[in-house]
């Protein structure tokens, strides 16, 4: 769950991003899992689900390995893209706090590094598959389905 007051708005980095309304300062708490928000799927309850539903959470989820779930962000939270370099600092994959590692201003676009948060990502490295809704006429036109980028579609993990 965000701890801080954010939206989601279009990203100079990928699709849609989370920014701040508020400035926050370095060590502030960003988001925390609370279960009252966020959801928990296992892979039978995933593989239950419609094909279009399957595809969304495999997205927009983060795969925790030791519990063997995908963690769903119930807010913005599923929206923080990948950096490098990021503003926020994990404790622990899907399940750890996330912390402002720097001063940030309101506006501030928030960013995490994919490696740290999901297992997926750690194992599999940065390429991901675009789901076909993104390619043909949506938002990668003339990409095939299936297409696969580095960097995040905003797989996303989180």
């Amino acid at each position: 769950m965000m701890m801080v007051d954010t939206e989601v708005r279009q990203s100079p980095i990928h699709g849609l991003g989370v920014f701040l309304k508020e400035p926050v300062k370095a060590g502030t708490l960003l988001w925390r899992f609370d279960p009252r928000v966020d959801r928990v799927y296992a892979e039978d309850e995933i593989a239950a689900l419609p094909p279009h539903m399957q595809e969304y959470l495999r997205i927009y989820s983060t795969w925790h390995e030791p519990t063997g779930l995908y963690v769903l962000c119930g807010d913005n939270g599923r929206y923080v893209n990948h950096s490098e370099t990021p503003n926020s600092i994990s404790a622990a994959p899907c399940f750890g706090d996330d912390h402002a590692a720097v001063d940030l201003p309101a506006g501030t676009e928030m960013t995490s590094d994919y490696r740290l948060i999901c297992d997926r990502v750690r194992q599999d490295g940065m390429e991901f598959t675009l789901p076909s809704a993104l390619t043909g006429g949506g938002v990668f036109p003339g990409l095939p389905a299936g297409s696969r980028i580095n960097g995040g579609a905003h797989h996303q993990p989180r």
